[in-house]
């Protein structure tokens, strides 16, 4: 099950990876040319739409804090260049959501001095990605030269500082859509800009071969337990609370739907063919599959106890 959907996700890279050398690409469909568009929220807050994922920056006395840099560098200089529109203010950091190459790649095209703050996870994942040997041969070039350009001080559990001179609080809940989220809480303006975890084009979300959709509802739990009422995805329009709650809801129904079709030994196919998703997103493995996988595999992957062990006693 494992190696035929990471080769299925392989084949999807490939596909994308040629059009993000020659421009910028789009895991769904988007007609005509590269056009951002910046919406204000409040207290110098803003996000940015019109790119293959959503982007964020914040405008703080001493600069400005980024969140994700693109897939490409059209992204990341127009990025810029809607940020330039507000103020001229210096980008002080930039926080990374995730190691996915839509919010990533485009740190590429900003100055090196620029601060990086990410998961600890998600840089490993970033080291691993240039190290594949399997990785398509585009986006490993690219991984390969990205690795220079990450911090080797990463976020592990929680980090609240002060970037720019805005408070900021970056947290990790644990294995969600990836190994490696971060999720960016403004507690004095309420929001949060919580990256592909909370993506808005799908009924369910995506889960990736090292995520937990168990995680995915725990980050859940604890970013609605915020003092917030703004969420800012990583794909699609903003969030309420509401919003995000009933989401969490519909996610936990289709889970228990799907555990209780494998307690009764029904079949991937049987369970996709009885719960179909048709706003699934077909460049990833598909929610039914992912938790079908975690029931029947187990998640992380199991070992017996005795692989623990480094020195066996003799006999």
């Amino acid at each position: 099950m494992k190696s035929d959907r990471a080769g299925g996700l392989r084949r999807a890279l490939c596909g994308v990876a040629v059009a993000v050398l020659a421009g910028p690409a789009m895991a769904q469909p988007r007609p005509g040319p590269l056009a951002m568009e910046t919406h204000a929220l409040r207290g110098g807050a803003y996000w940015i739409s019109g790119g293959r994922s959503n982007d964020g920056f914040v405008v703080g006395p001493q600069g400005v804090v980024v969140l994700d840099a693109g897939i490409s560098a059209a992204e990341a200089k127009m990025e810029q260049a809607e940020i330039a529109k507000v103020t001229s203010k210096p980008v002080s950091a930039i926080v990374v959501t995730h190691a996915d190459p839509d919010h990533v790649l485009g740190l590429l095209y900003y100055p090196t001095s620029t601060p990086v703050f990410m998961q600890e996870n998600a840089r490993s994942e970033v080291v691993a990605a240039a190290n594949d040997p399997a990785a398509p041969p585009a986006y490993k070039a690219l991984y390969a030269q990205l690795v220079e350009r990450l911090p080797r001080d990463t976020v592990g559990r929680e980090l609240v500082t002060t970037l720019g001179g805005v408070r900021v609080v970056l947290r990790h809940y644990g294995p969600a859509h990836t190994a490696g989220d971060l999720v960016m809480y403004l507690p004095d303006l309420k929001i949060v800009y919580g990256g592909d975890l909370l993506v808005n084009y799908t009924q369910f979300p995506v889960i990736h071969l090292a995520g937990s959709s168990l995680g995915w509802e725990d980050s859940m739990k604890a970013i609605l337990a915020l003092d917030a009422d703004t969420y800012i995805p990583g794909h699609g329009p903003i969030l309420s609370k509401a919003e995000l709650a009933s989401r969490l809801r519909d996610e936990q129904t289709r889970r228990e739907q799907i555990k209780a079709m494998v307690v009764q030994g029904k079949t991937l196919a049987e369970i996709e063919q009885a719960l179909p998703d048709k706003t699934e997103d077909p460049m990833f493995i598909t929610y039914t599959e992912g938790v079908y996988a975690e029931l029947t595999r187990g998640f992380p992957p199991p070992n017996p106890p005795w692989n623990n062990i480094v020195k066996r006693p003799h006999g």
